[in-house]
């Protein structure tokens, strides 16, 4: 298999100067440079890889000999150079100058008068005697060295001798970057990497190859780590495969006390120094900082220990037996500092670590542990906290509090029927148990089972209607159940003057951060769905900029504003500037990774917008296996209806109305998180499979859309009402093509930052006036804003998947060059597929390309 051969054959990415440096030194062509290289990196860095690609290069022309230190454990003198001391005899003259001489002698033989390289693996590991011999080769230049080695736990003095008067090189082997590591799993996966299996992979490897490697094996042998249409999505956890067999090897050669110290570490995953100090041998500490095994991060207060390596982590975790591991917290809990005094992170520590260790903490504490799980929605743990909580038979206030969080819990988790049992027990406790904040995060609760769990917004914002009264002497949360209610107003669709009403709350600075932060993304989406689009643009980066400043619980929303920002631009036609903002990780340092989105969404409508559609189908088929397995903000219907549209475009009408059925028997949640496309994107499946009623039903969506005062929702469904009158589709109304144009032209007219506004109304009016050359123009524009023309259907003949993925991209009058770059191949390929699609069609020319694949 192609994946197998690339694991087999990792490629080198990612090291091209240090590969150039090297191969100049290897291969003489400048007399001035050194006589060897010495490639300096930490374990899994790639220097073999990069070792083996300079020895491939230079094997033509020279001879090259590789020797591999033996381990430190087992040290054997002039064990790395035995390969080259095989003729030289037990009792015969063994001083260093004869071994040199016998080891020349052997090399000069064997390379028959061409230069020698000798490749030396593992140079840290070598003895005394052996990293002499290589001294005297260098400089009698008897062979040019390429070795190995890291920099802990030292390079032998000979060798750094030799760095130092110049006769080797010294190149530092770091690793991969961010974007090299990406490019390292295209290369060696093919296709798309999934930018959530992007990150994780990043996050897990830190850049290591060796790492990533074992990652990917691991991943692909539980088939964890799947392709689907070309799109690599990893759904499991970090599991380092054979890096335990390395990690085991390693800590074997590691006195014991080391080893625990490493045990401890990993467990905890970050220790205050002081900490560790008190639990472990300081000079052990030392040694494996020393090593590279332990950072010390001095910029926290107090200076904290981790292992070097996130993977090094989980590889020691799963080597620790459970009997081990409890014994070990049970250490690590009676000297943490006391819960009440705990920051969040060492409290929720505390209490997990407290709870493996056989010891049930008070119920205040277990309360106080759901609430913060909530807050990082680990709902799982939040449940299992106040269900201890409540188990301890505490006093009413603490039953309230342990409620409160598991029917929060609850309904993250979709058991609907125990969260409102839950919030059942809580009314029913005396009002004196039930503060004004604990009232409104119940109400909120409440609501979000009704909206989310059962698709009613009108009975979300009756009872926080009816929720608002009980909190008033609290200004906070009277403001949270307020900001609250206008996002459920404005996630089901609500415009006009609750939208007005939302506005006016965010820009009341009076108001608490939180409230109006926790409401901006959904007020975002609301002004562009009513094409207020420059409006929310201008709304998001305000509050973006708030949440980046904020030291609260509000940065933790910096991530749903940025991806409603791209999705805005999307949705505006700025295609460019949503990709440039989705790409952009500036961020990432203060994002808080719980509050994520669906993996793969937003890629798969950057791909759609760019004609990628297979790309799409691969992102759509991660989101919803992740929507089905939990769909706690009902994007489902949507998603299903994206993953419709991209089926059109595949030419897999029967996929797609498959995909239009489930959505339709979907009941319908959030409407406005990707503006309601729902029922709008569904309109391509009848326009693909010419039903009868296609262009009916997008006129009816159209009306609906005008009568809600939501023009750019009436210029999409106008849209595909004109693609189907000009395909000779029915229809009911007296209407024709010249009608629909000035209907969209009006439309455009009432929308302010909708950047495809007047290019769509201005194709619309060529097709009326049967201008095909301006038609041609403008569909060329249309697809720069990511909005397509004439989908293809059925064919009777069959086009390649790379030919399905061209072809409509040709039709819209995009060039062989821009095509080229979008699906990054060479403008020549597109060329000669175009030629193969061309003769499949019965065709000559690109003109030709949309009446064929239309069917007309």
């Amino acid at each position: 298999m192609h994946v197998t051969h690339a694991l087999a054959h990792w490629p080198l990415v990612g090291r091209y100067d240090e590969y150039a440096a090297a191969l100049q030194v290897l291969t003489g062509e400048d007399p001035a440079t050194a006589y060897g290289v010495l490639l300096v990196g930490e374990s899994g860095v790639g220097k073999s890889t990069l070792a083996g690609r300079l020895e491939e290069a230079v094997f033509e022309t020279a001879h090259v000999v590789t020797v591999t230190s033996p381990s430190r454990a087992q040290p054997v003198m002039l064990g790395a150079l035995a390969p080259l001391l095989t003729d030289v005899a037990a009792h015969d003259d063994a001083s260093p100058i004869s071994v040199f001489r016998a080891a020349a002698e052997r090399l000069r033989a064997e390379a028959g008068g061409r230069p020698v390289v000798l490749r030396v693996e593992d140079g840290h590991l070598l003895d005394g005697a052996s990293a002499a011999v290589l001294r005297m080769l260098a400089m009698s230049k008897q062979a040019r060295l390429l070795v190995t080695s890291r920099p802990n736990p030292g390079i032998p003095d000979d060798l750094v001798t030799l760095w130092k008067d110049g006769w080797l090189r010294w190149i530092d082997v770091a690793p991969l970057d961010r974007a090299e590591t990406t490019l390292l799993l295209r290369e060696a996966l093919g296709g798309v990497i999934g930018r959530d299996t992007d990150r994780r992979m990043w996050e897990a490897s830190l850049g290591n190859p060796l790492y990533l490697r074992e990652l990917v094996r691991a991943a692909l042998s539980r088939e964890e780590l799947l392709n689907n249409h070309g799109v690599w999505t990893w759904t499991g956890p970090v599991v380092p495969g054979r890096l335990i067999e390395l990690v085991t090897a390693e800590l074997r050669r590691r006195p014991e006390g080391e080893r625990e110290v490493l045990e401890i570490v990993s467990l905890a995953e970050s220790l205050p120094l002081p900490l560790l100090f008190e639990l472990a041998d300081t000079d052990a500490v030392d040694s494996l900082v020393a090593a590279g095994m332990l950072v010390v991060d001095n910029a926290a207060a107090p200076p904290s220990a981790r292992l070097s390596h996130p993977v090094y982590g989980e590889a020691i975790r799963s080597l620790v037996p459970p009997g081990r591991r409890r014994v070990l917290r049970e250490r690590v809990v009676r000297h943490l500092p006391g819960p009440h005094d705990a920051s969040l992170p060492d409290l929720l520590r505390w209490v997990s670590w407290a709870l493996e260790a056989g010891s049930v903490p008070e119920p205040e504490l277990l309360v106080e542990a759901a609430a913060l799980a909530n807050r990082l929605q680990q709902a799982a743990d939040a449940r299992r906290f106040a269900d201890l909580a409540l188990l301890a038979d505490p006093d009413d206030a603490v039953v309230a509090g342990a409620l409160a969080q598991r029917a929060r819990a609850h309904r993250v988790l979709g058991a609907i029927d125990r969260a409102q049992a839950d919030l059942d027990q809580f009314h029913a406790l005396p009002p004196s148990a039930r503060p004004a904040a604990l009232e409104a995060h119940v109400a909120i609760t409440g609501a979000d089972v009704l909206f989310h769990g059962l698709a009613d917004p009108a009975a979300a914002v009756r009872l926080l209607d009816e929720a608002l009264p009980r909190v008033q002497e609290c200004a906070q949360s009277s403001a949270v159940l307020r900001g609250h209610r206008l996002a459920v107003l404005m996630n089901s669709g609500s415009t006009g003057a609750p939208l007005d009403e939302a506005v006016e709350f965010l820009n009341d600075t009076c108001l608490p951060l939180l409230a109006r932060i926790q409401l901006a993304a959904p007020v975002q989406l609301s002004l562009a769905r009513a094409g207020r689009v420059g409006e929310a643009l201008r709304l998001g980066e305000r509050y973006m900029e708030a949440a980046r400043e904020s030291l609260s619980e509000a940065t933790a929303y910096l991530m749903p504003l940025r991806a409603a920002s791209v999705v805005i631009r999307l949705f505006a036609g700025d295609v460019d500037g949503a990709e440039r903002m989705h790409a952009d990780e500036s961020d990432l340092d203060i994002h808080v990774h719980h509050q994520r989105n669906v993996p793969g969404l937003v890629e798969a409508q950057i791909a759609m917008a760019r004609g990628r559609w297979f790309e799409a189908s691969g992102h759509l088929g991660g989101a919803l296996a992740s929507l089905r397995e939990g769909d706690p903000r009902g994007l489902l219907p949507a998603v299903l209806a994206l993953a419709a549209e991209a089926a059109v475009w595949l030419n897999d009408v029967d996929e797609a109305a498959r995909f239009r059925e489930e959505a339709l028997r979907q009941p319908v949640h959030e409407s406005s998180t990707i503006f309601g496309r729902r029922r709008r994107t569904l309109l391509w499946v009848g326009l693909a499979r010419r039903e009868g009623d296609a262009v009916d039903q997008a006129l009816s969506a159209a009306d609906d859309a005008a009568a809600s005062d939501l023009p750019p929702a009436e210029i999409d469904s106008l849209h595909v009402a004109l693609l189907g009158l000009a395909d000779g589709l029915p229809t009911a109304r007296l209407l024709t093509l010249a009608d629909v144009a000035d209907r969209m032209a009006a439309a455009a007219k009432r929308c302010d930052g909708l950047e495809r506004a007047e290019a769509m109304a201005g194709y619309a009016r060529a097709v009326a006036d049967g201008d095909a050359e301006l038609t041609s123009a403008f569909e060329a524009t249309l697809a720069g804003y990511g909005i397509w023309t004439n989908p293809p259907r059925q064919q009777t003949v069959a086009l390649t998947r790379r030919e399905q993925e061209i072809a409509p991209l040709a039709a819209a009058g995009i060039s062989s060059r821009d095509i080229a770059r979008r699906l990054t191949i060479s403008t020549r390929t597109v060329e000669s597929h175009l030629a193969r699609i061309y003769a499949k069609l019965g065709i000559t020319s690109r003109a030709e390309l949309p009446a064929a694949l239309s069917g007309r």
